[in-house]
Parts: C-alpha cells; sequence; structure tokens
C-alpha cells in the first residue's frame, strides 16, 4: 500500500502491514505525544488572560496508554529513551499560576533595581483609565484623610461665601393686619423711598416676609449695603409706620488687618493711629497668635467707608509709631454648613425633615416658637454633650472643621471652587463696530443658499 522509493525496503515492508486509517492514527498519536510537553510548558510561562487568578491548570487530552503500547518498534529500534514527564511533575518547588518575575526586579541594598523600577513602571502600577477621567473632571471633594464626613460641592461654595447681612423691616402693631402690604408691595416700597431720597441703590437681591408684620430684604452690592448700613431712615413709609432692624456689625468682607505689630505699642496708641490714616475704621479687635516667635500681634478693625476700604488695601502700609506695617484685607474662616431645625451639622433646614427644635436642649417646639429651657438642660447634636450643638470644642465639629479645611483648601487650589466676593458682578457685553462687520454684495452672491 506504501510505495515510496525514498524509505528502506524493510521500512516499506513493515508499513504495508497496516490500512491507511491505522497509519493516520499512529501518525496522530506520536504528535500529540510529542507536542504536549510544549503545551504544558506554554501555558505555565506564557498564561493568558483568564489564567492569571489562581486556579488549577487544565491538562490536555493526552493519548491513551493502549494506543501508545500498540504501536510497534520502527525498524527493530530499542526506545533506551526516558520517558517524558509533565513539566509540573519534573519542577521539585510548586508552580503559580501568576507569571514570575524577572531575576533583575529582585531588590538589593544598594537600592539601584528600586530606583530603575521607579523610572520603568509596570502597566499594572498605573491606575485605570477612567479613575483618571474623574479625577481630572471631578476633583476630589472629600478629605485626604479616612474622614467621617463627606462635602458636596454645595457645602464647599457655602464654606467660601461671604453674603452681606440682610435687613429687617417691622411694621407697627398699630396697623391692621388686613392693611400689611405683601413682600412684592414692599419691595416696590422700598424702591419708591430710595428714589424719593436719590439714594443710589441698583438693586434688592431679596424680599421675602419673615414673619406676620416683619419682612427680609438684602442688596448684593457693597457700596449699597453701606449706604443702607449708614444711612437713617423715616419713621413711616406710606403712612405707615415701621422699624427697620440693621446689622450690629459690619460684615467680614469689610474688614482690614494690620500685621506683627509689636507689643510694646500699646493697643489704645494703635486705635488712635489707625483712626488718624482711616478715619471711618470701626469695630477694633486684637489677633493673638501663639506659633509667632516673635512678641506681635494683630489689629482687626471694619471699614465705614467702601472708598477708604478699596485704597487702604491699595497702599498696603500703615505707620503705627515708628513702625512701617503691613496692611492686609481679612479673610474669615470657612462657614460651617448647619442646620437650624435639628441643629447639625452636614445639611440645611431646607434638606431636613425633623421638627425645629430649641437650639440649647433640642426639644421640639410647641405652639409656635413659645419653649422655655429647664435650667442648664444643654444637649449636643453632635455627640450628645452638655453643651451647645455648634461649640467649637466639641470633638465632631473640631474634626468637622479640619476635614472641611482640608477639603476647601484642595477645591481651591484645583479651581473647583473661588472664593466670591460681595458685590462681584460680571462685566456687561459691549459690541464693537468690527465685531460683526457688515458683507458686501460680493461677499453675499460668492456665497448662494
Amino acid at each position: 500500500m506504501v510505495s515510496n522509493p525514498l524509505l528502506p525496503p524493510d521500512l516499506s515492508t513493515f508499513l504495508n502491514r497496516f490500512s491507511k486509517d491505522e497509519l493516520y492514527q499512529i501518525g496522530l498519536t506520536i504528535i500529540q505525544q510529542s507536542q504536549y510537553p510544549i503545551q504544558l510548558q506554554q501555558q505555565i510561562h506564557h498564561p493568558g488572560p483568564s489564567q492569571l487568578t489562581p486556579r488549577r491548570l487544565s491538562r490536555p487530552t493526552r493519548p491513551s496508554l493502549e494506543n501508545v503500547s500498540s504501536i510497534p518498534r520502527l525498524m527493530n529500534h530499542q526506545s533506551h529513551c526516558s520517558i517524558v514527564r509533565p513539566l509540573m511533575e519534573q519542577q521539585t518547588t510548586p508552580v503559580s499560576s501568576t507569571p514570575r518575575r524577572p531575576a533583575s526586579d529582585s531588590f538589593d541594598n544598594s537600592g539601584g533595581n528600586r530606583n530603575r523600577l521607579a523610572k520603568h513602571p509596570r502597566n499594572n502600577d498605573h491606575p485605570p483609565h477612567y479613575e483618571l477621567i474623574d479625577q481630572q473632571h471631578h476633583p476630589i471633594l472629600a478629605s485626604p484623610h479616612h474622614q467621617q464626613h463627606a462635602f458636596n460641592l454645595n457645602i464647599l461654595k457655602h464654606a467660601v461665601s461671604n453674603n452681606l447681612p440682610s435687613f429687617f423691616i417691622i411694621f407697627d402693631s398699630s396697623i391692621d393686619p388686613s392693611s400689611i402690604p405683601s413682600s412684592i408691595q414692599v419691595a416696590i416700597m422700598l424702591k419708591k423711598l430710595f428714589t424719593n431720597n436719590q439714594l443710589p441703590i441698583k438693586d434688592l437681591s431679596m424680599c421675602v416676609q419673615a414673619g406676620a408684620r416683619r419682612f427680609k430684604f438684602a442688596v448684593s452690592d457693597k457700596a449699597d449695603f453701606l449706604t443702607l448700613f449708614n444711612g437713617t431712615w423715616p419713621l413711616e413709609i406710606e403712612d405707615k409706620k415701621f422699624e427697620v432692624i440693621k446689622s450690629r456689625s459690619l460684615p467680614d468682607c469689610l474688614a482690614l488687618v494690620v500685621r506683627y505689630v509689636p507689643s510694646d505699642i500699646k493697643q489704645e496708641t494703635a486705635r488712635q493711629q489707625i483712626l488718624k490714616a482711616i478715619p471711618a475704621a470701626v469695630g477694633f479687635s486684637t489677633i493673638n497668635y501663639r506659633h509667632r516667635q516673635n512678641s506681635s500681634y494683630d489689629i482687626r478693625f471694619n471699614v465705614r467707608s467702601l472708598e477708604q476700604y478699596q485704597t487702604a488695601p491699595d497702599l498696603g502700609r500703615l505707620a503705627i509709631g515708628r513702625h512701617y506695617l503691613t496692611l492686609t484685607s481679612f479673610y474669615s474662616g470657612y462657614r460651617l454648613t448647619y442646620c437650624t431645625a435639628c441643629w447639625k451639622i452636614g445639611h440645611m433646614r431646607s434638606k431636613c425633615q425633623s421638627p425645629t427644635c430649641c437650639r440649647k436642649c433640642l426639644v421640639p417646639f410647641i405652639n409656635g416658637v413659645r419653649h422655655s429651657c429647664q435650667g442648664d438642660n444643654l444637649k449636643c447634636a453632635q455627640c450628645g454633650g452638655r453643651h451647645f450643638s455648634l461649640n467649637s470644642n466639641c470633638p465632631v465639629v473640631k474634626q468637622y472643621k479640619e476635614e472641611l479645611k482640608l477639603t476647601v483648601d484642595k477645591a481651591l487650589a484645583s479651581g473647583a471652587i473661588k472664593r466670591p466676593s460681595p458685590g462681584e458682578l460680571f462685566r456687561p457685553y459691549l459690541q464693537h463696530a468690527n465685531d460683526f462687520p457688515v458683507l458686501n454684495q460680493a461677499q453675499v452672491s460668492s456665497h448662494p443658499d
């Protein structure tokens, strides 16, 4: 059946004993037996993606011993070859399914290989692509440490906000309740009052009813606020007696600080020197720092005049005695987000479902706001201690402030938020003559529809 002149006569005679199917089975068995150790070694040293997890390797199908023993010896050669064992049986140490680390990756005392690894990191050392995208487009708004509180963007914006205080207008009790105007009517009355008294008030940012006879209104510009704060209000508005309640002090956005005043200068002397330079200065207070090595202090004060407030920081210096001291703006601390209903930190009243409680004893109000605390029965809404809920010595509040400061500083540095200023207005769009030039007839005809 097999006639090949290249084969020896005895081999041709031997092969003629078998049919084509038997020869095919013999050849297939020999090929499978010879390729099995190679396949097993490739699986160990080059595992696929699905074999990276530690699990038992699946062995390929080996030819049965009966088929191997049934193959006759070719050309009467004695088989003195050693039995080929699988690679798993030849190794004395257990083999993991994970790829082995190259020998050059071993660390020595010199640290040279460690530096090479730092210069050429592995692929699995890089974070996934979706994590990088998330860090680029959505800045981290949580504290870098293991924190208990999480801060969203609204909390961070509220922390750096510096809103101007509001004003309250209270109508006299002699006015009939049916004659009390609405909030829209009060806003119209105030605008007419500003116009009649020639007050340059741009606009009201808010006017809402805050009681049966009380209304709350505010402005968003520093100049407007100082005009209303320093001005004298009439006793009647459209034949209705009313009273305007102002803020007790100026906000922090109108405060300045004189830095590094020597301790040998008395505070009264420094205050008089500041009043000589800035006559509109009011509300003096002293700031002492424990971390300063030299004995000095700072003086904080508010300015009732917008022109003086804007001009003084531009000069940058203020003379007190023989010293020429630094003058800067005052930056207030980050504001806490807390609820005035349950007095817990982290949310506001609009997001709270709890009833309105007393800020001292946390007992819910009954019959409106009528409530009387029994002695010094204080209770903290954060930790349950015997102190106010927003006490700076509370451990929960202290931890919240520390985490908030770290998170806000990181958000400001990354540009996720910015520190706004009251009265900061966007520039109106100004159209110039050459912004939209008129097309001539030739240009119009060259681009038909």
